[in-house]
């Protein structure tokens, strides 16, 4: 396993030239990880001797395909431990970025394949929403009295916090009992009746249980 410090670097390249460009400066690299252009200097001057970057001009580097291919993976791990953290856990975006640069270090490459794979079939990402009743893409507002679906996902950080504590998760098989005159919808959740307000409701995605 690399030093976080190699991966910090390397994943910061990435992202810098992620919109096209070929190289980026040391004091990009510097102001992007918030360290001095000394300090930066010296570590590039180290990646550069150990194959991950190449100076081929001027002062501006580049990544190698050792480089790359590092980035990439540390990258990765970072787009799947921040969307856990806010889409399954609740956690807020910038406490769950912070977060994952610390985890992504020390995770291993095989534990995020099957945390993302687990993300792929209890939560699926924005625009593959859950299927209810085998046709349409629903929420758990759209579900009629006496139906059992799986939760697929739920649409804000701050609510899944509440949902969570009730025991509502993705993955989690819920039993519609009610359609309140409000709209509010009473489901069944481990043994327990909880009404949930139609507001929520509408925020969590669903899909029909095999039969």
């Amino acid at each position: 396993m690399l030093p976080s410090t190699i991966e910090d670097y390397l994943e910061a390249v990435l992202e810098i030239t992620e919109n096209g460009r070929q190289s980026v400066t040391p004091q990009e690299i510097a102001a992007a990880l918030q360290v001095p252009d000394a300090a930066a200097e010296a570590v590039i001057a180290s990646l550069i001797k150990e194959g991950y970057l190449e100076r081929p001009t001027g002062a501006a580097v580049r990544l190698t395909g050792k480089g790359r291919s590092v980035a990439s993976r540390v990258a990765r791990k970072h787009r799947v431990l921040q969307c856990f953290l806010t889409e399954m856990l609740g956690v807020d975006v910038e406490a769950a970025n912070k977060e994952a640069c610390t985890l992504e270090h020390g995770i291993s490459d095989e534990t995020i394949d099957r945390l993302s794979s687990y993300m792929g079939d209890a939560h699926p990402p924005p625009g593959r929403p859950g299927r209810c009743r085998g046709e349409e893409a629903c929420t758990l507002l759209d579900c009629k009295e006496g139906d059992t679906v799986r939760v697929a996902m739920m649409r804000g950080p701050r609510r899944n916090r509440r949902l969570l504590d009730l025991g509502i998760f993705p993955g989690e098989v819920v039993q519609i009992r009610r359609k309140l005159p409000n709209q509010s919808v009473v489901v069944r959740v481990k043994g327990c009746d909880i009404a949930i307000s139609p507001e929520i409701a509408a925020s969590i995605l669903v899909e029909s249980c095999p039969p």
